[in-house]
């Protein structure tokens, strides 16, 4: 009978347990689904490092590159692109006008007529292909040099970055304030780590960042913020 009435009381005791188990469960339960509490895990500040609000308590540099005379040579040699080919557009189009004269002179010879004859009808074409070939080049060469990021920097509160780009001399000193949300980190194949470029939205052109020269001095943070690949 004392075996019989301890396992009786001790089944009680664990169906009170699970009973009270359970109906905790259930308070807990009810509270998440009306989201009145969630202690459930408090992370750490570096696991919710997502919020960039509550992290960025002051100006912070994500990327420099510093070398602008580097910068001014190759936006001159972009615009030494230009008057180059123009002369060479400029030279195979008058060279209808030039052969012009010798034309009679090899009626009886038929591989120079041939041949004179294919310089006097694509002399204008080729000039003109040279010509907007060499304005292409250097127009896009220049832009992307005036476009070459100088510093990148992440404003207090994380909700601004300020880009200043090396301009058309390489002496920009102003900074542009843009959204963090309205920009987007692209990396091309083609260019590999060299390059890394940041559309920003209602920008014609995209901004470029050196990665082979420049210096990174907060990587995360970049990844996080204008390193993300966003859709406008």
């Amino acid at each position: 009978m004392l075996y019989l009435s301890r396992f009786c009381s001790l089944s009680n005791l664990g169906r009170f347990s699970l009973n009270n188990l359970k109906s905790n469960l259930q308070v807990n339960v009810s509270k998440w689904n009306n989201g009145s509490v969630r202690n459930y895990y408090k992370p750490k500040q570096k696991d919710a490092f997502f919020d960039i609000e509550g992290v960025i308590t002051k100006d912070t540099l994500l990327f420099r590159y510093e070398d602008a005379k580097k910068v001014r040579l190759r936006n001159f040699a972009g615009m030494l692109m230009l008057p180059i080919w123009t002369y060479l557009g400029y030279f195979a189009y008058s060279l209808k006008s030039q052969m012009k004269p010798y034309e009679e002179n090899v009626e009886t010879n038929e591989k120079f007529s041939f041949l004179l004859n294919n310089v006097l009808s694509a002399s204008t074409g080729v000039g003109v292909g040279f010509f907007l070939f060499g304005a292409g080049l250097s127009s896009y060469w220049t832009i992307r040099t005036m476009n070459t990021i100088r510093k990148a920097v992440l404003k207090k509160g994380g909700k601004y970055i300020l880009l200043q780009p090396y301009g058309f001399l390489g002496r920009n000193t102003s900074f542009i304030s843009v959204p963090v949300v309205h920009c987007s980190g692209i990396q091309y194949k083609f260019y590999g780590k060299h390059r890394f470029f940041l559309k920003v939205r209602d920008h014609s052109f995209k901004y470029s960042f050196n990665l082979e020269d420049g210096i990174f001095s907060n990587r995360p943070l970049f990844d996080r913020t204008i390193g993300v690949s966003r859709t406008f």
